[in-house]
C-alpha cells in the first residue's frame, strides 16, 4: 500500500514509485488459524494499517520485507515489536538474507542489500524467534490463547478514545 520513496543523504535514495503502484485494499484474510492480516515491507511503518487489520479481526500480521542495511539495524525489529504492541497480534516477518556482494542488486547507482533478520515477535512485544542475516529459517510454535490474554488483560481496544479520533474504515 505504501510505497518506499526516500532519500537519506550520504546513504541511500530508493523510488518505488518508478517502477511501481500502490495498493489500494486492506488485506485479511481467514486462515485455519484466525485472521491473517498482510502487508508489504515499507507498510509495517504505518501503525494506522496495522490497527485497521486488527479491528477487521486479524490475530496474525504478515509483513514480509526487505529493509536495507541503513534502515534495517535501527528500525526492522523495533517497528515488528511496536506493531505487536499496537494490535496485540503476532507479527511474522520475513526478509531475504544477504546477498554475497558480487550479486547485489542496484537501485539509482547505488547498492541494494537486504538487512536479512526474519522474525516472530508475540502480542507482548517479545521476540520470540528471529535469524540473523544468513540464510536461514525461523521457527515457532504460536500459542494463539496468548493473543486474547493480552488482549484481555490491556484492553487497549476498549479504551480508545474515539470521541477524540477514529480510523476510518469507509474505504475498508
Amino acid at each position: 500500500m505504501h510505497l518506499f520513496d526516500i532519500d537519506v543523504p550520504g546513504k541511500i535514495t530508493f523510488k518505488e514509485s518508478e517502477t511501481l503502484s500502490p495498493g489500494n485494499d486492506v488485506t485479511v484474510v481467514d486462515t485455519p488459524f484466525g485472521k491473517l492480516g498482510v502487508g508489504i515491507c515499507y507498510d509495517l511503518r504505518f501503525s494506522e494499517l496495522s490497527l485497521l487489520m486488527r479491528e477487521m479481526g486479524a490475530n496474525l500480521l504478515v509483513f514480509p520485507g526487505a529493509f536495507n542495511t541503513v534502515t534495517g539495524p535501527a528500525h526492522w525489529e523495533l517497528l515488528q515489536r511496536a506493531r505487536a504492541l499496537d494490535t496485540q497480534s503476532y507479527v511474522l516477518t520475513a526478509s531475504p538474507a544477504r546477498a554475497p556482494a558480487e550479486s547485489v542488486g542496484y537501485q539509482g547507482g547505488a547498492p541494494y542489500q537486504a538487512w536479512g533478520h526474519s522474525s516472530v515477535v508475540g502480542p507482548w512485544g517479545d521476540v520470540l524467534a528471529t535469524t540473523g542475516h544468513e540464510p536461514s529459517i525461523v521457527r515457532h510454535t504460536l500459542d494463539l490463547t496468548r493473543v486474547t490474554e493480552v488482549r484481555q488483560n490491556i484492553p487497549t481496544s476498549k479504551q480508545r478514545r474515539t470521541d477524540l479520533y477514529v480510523l476510518d474504515r469507509a474505504k475498508v
